[in-house]
């Protein structure tokens, strides 16, 4: 038998004796096991835990039906009773805050309604107003053309008078601030209205002592005031120029009395004759007027302060042009405006 068998019998012999060993292991943990479970019942028994576990069973028990017994017996109907009241309350409380909630919807529907109504009653009462206004306005438009008219009204009426250039500025800047942006058709009522009231205003210029009445009375002062400060945001439209005539005629007549013509300096008026000769899309007629208007404020002109002002702020390159045009009367007035600021220059280098 060679070397390596006599290896194989050795290996096996040793592993047939490893495994009696754990075999006989085994059987003696087996049987060490089974005694204990055996004995455990005994030992529970002999060291009264059993006993013991009962009694605090039977302990709990008892305190848990004494708690329950120390509750007065009427806990759980009152408590079902309490909450049931307390629904029935919220209940109540609801069902009152719902029909005070419906009764504030109707009323705010009935105030809606009479609101509506309301305001229809004031357009219908606005607009019955302002067409009775626009037709007198035109009918007395149309009769102050006649100076004699004016004068009774201002020798007589003169209270009255400033009451209407008070209602007449008021009623002109609401006009402006409503259609700033784009004028209503000619044809429109409000349009009619204002323009009859700025044609009275600009009659009662026509006459020395209207426009000494327009010019020292506050109402009438303020509104030239105006006049000269809302003019250049008028909207370019056709509507606007029928304004801008009456606005124009009525500066000019100012220009002709002495305190109007220094009011309108310090209106800076030049601004806005400066804003219309620079606007190329005006037509012609609101071109001359604004001429008319810089011809008369720059006739005999001798104040630095003004000379200076309207130097650094016409178009003086625009108005040479119009000088040298063959555009008639816009022509012959440009030349003299000419003429009047390059005398009015030396009371500023003088200076």
């Amino acid at each position: 038998m060679d070397t390596n068998a006599l290896a194989d019998q050795a290996n096996l012999k040793d592993e047939e004796q490893f495994l009696i060993s754990v075999e006989t292991t085994l059987t003696t943990v087996k049987n060490n096991i089974y005694n204990f479970i055996k004995d455990v019942p005994q030992a529970l028994i002999d060291s009264g835990l059993e006993f013991d576990l009962e009694k605090l069973t039977m302990e709990n028990e008892q305190k848990t039906q004494h708690l329950i017994s120390s509750f007065p017996k009427s806990f759980t109907d009152e408590t079902n009773k309490e909450g049931t009241k307390k629904i029935s309350g919220l209940e109540q409380e609801c069902e009152r805050l719902r029909t005070q909630l419906q009764q504030q919807i109707e009323g705010n529907k009935k105030a809606q309604d009479e609101i509506e109504y309301l305001r229809e009653q004031i357009l219908n009462q606005s607009t019955y107003c302002t067409s009775l206004g626009a037709v007198l306005g035109n009918l007395t438009w149309r009769a102050s053309r006649f100076r004699e008219i004016v004068d009774v009204w201002l020798s007589s009426f003169q209270h009255n008078i400033g009451e209407f250039l008070s209602i007449t500025d008021g009623s002109f800047v609401a006009f402006i601030n409503t259609y700033r942006n784009a004028f209503p058709p000619t044809s429109n009522v409000e349009y009619q209205f204002i323009i009859g009231l700025l044609g009275i205003v600009s009659n009662i210029s026509a006459s020395p002592e209207g426009r000494e009445f327009l010019i020292t009375d506050p109402n009438g002062r303020d509104f030239v005031e105006k006049m000269v400060k809302l003019m250049p945001t008028l909207p370019l439209s056709q509507g606007s120029l029928s304004l801008q005539r009456l606005m124009l005629m009525t500066l000019y007549n100012v220009s002709m009395n002495e305190t109007g013509l220094q009011h309108l300096f310090e209106s800076r008026v030049g601004d806005v004759l400066s804003y219309y000769l620079k606007n190329n899309s005006l037509p012609d007629e609101i071109q001359l007027l604004c001429l008319q208007v810089l011809h008369s404020i720059t006739y005999g002109i001798s104040n630095p302060k003004y000379i200076h002002d309207l130097l650094s702020t016409l178009p003086i390159n625009k108005i040479e042009d119009t000088a040298t045009s063959n555009k008639n009367e816009m022509s012959a007035i440009a030349k003299q405006i000419v003429k009047h600021l390059r005398d009015a220059k030396k009371f500023v280098t003088s200076n």
